[in-house]
């Protein structure tokens, strides 16, 4: 009779590793060799734009590049008459909301200030 529990291997298997282990090194190293190639100019969102009582300031004549081809972009999608994306829709109520609050009376100074600062194209 063969005893199994004496016969077992007395080295153990090698530890199964996670998916994620070692994948923060490998991350780091990639990240180490692009900034060696080419150290890229990084702004945080509230240095690129700053919002003033006149409107918007953009701090980056890139960024404000984008962000006027996405407004464009997004008000010719909200007035397109056949457009049902969910953002044209979203869109459209921003800009019947904003028309009805510049018919308003300027009941609150500080929020006719906001609504003008963006105004509505014709």
């Amino acid at each position: 009779m063969v005893n199994f529990a004496t016969e077992k291997s007395t080295t153990k298997a090698p530890r199964r590793r996670s998916r994620s282990e070692g994948a923060t090194e490998a991350a780091k190293q990639l990240q180490e060799s692009l900034d060696t190639i080419a150290p890229l100019t990084r702004f945080s969102m509230t240095e690129l734009y700053v919002r003033t009582s006149g409107g918007v300031v953009f701090q980056d004549e890139n960024f404000q590049r984008e962000t006027v081809a996405k407004a464009e972009r997004l008000i010719e999608t909200a007035l397109s008459p056949e457009s049902s994306e969910r953002n044209a829709l979203i869109a459209k109520k921003a800009l019947k909301y904003r028309e009805m609050r510049s018919r308003r009376p300027n009941v609150l100074t500080g929020m006719a200030i906001r609504t003008q600062s963006c105004p509505v194209p014709r």
